[in-house]
C-alpha cells in the first residue's frame, strides 16, 4: 500500500471509530447502513493484516468506496442531528 492509502485507511479508521460512540443517536437507516459498512471494513483490515503493503487496485477501490461511505453516513447522522436540534425534537 502507498503512504496515500495508508492516509485512506487511516481516516476510515478514524470515521468508524467515531461513527459508532454517535450511532446510539442515530435514526434506524443510519444504523442499518452501519451493519451494512462494519463486516466490509472489518474485511478490509483482515486483508490489511494478511496481505501488508501487497495490495491491488480492486482492493484500494473498494478501500476508497467505503471510506466515502462511512463519510456519507457520518455527515448524514450530523445532519439528522443539526435538524432534530433546530426543530426542537
Amino acid at each position: 500500500m502507498t503512504t496515500d492509502d495508508l492516509s485512506v485507511w487511516d481516516d476510515a479508521r478514524r470515521l468508524a471509530d467515531e461513527l459508532e460512540v454517535k450511532l446510539h443517536l442515530a435514526s434506524m437507516d443510519a444504523r442499518d447502513r452501519w451493519h451494512e459498512l462494519k463486516p466490509r471494513l472489518d474485511n478490509l483490515e483482515t486483508r490489511i493484516a494478511r496481505s501488508g503493503e501487497h495490495v491491488g487496485d480492486t482492493f484500494v477501490h473498494e478501500l476508497h468506496e467505503v471510506r466515502d461511505a462511512l463519510r456519507a453516513l457520518r455527515d448524514d447522522i450530523y445532519r439528522h442531528a443539526r435538524a432534530d436540534y433546530v426543530t426542537g425534537w
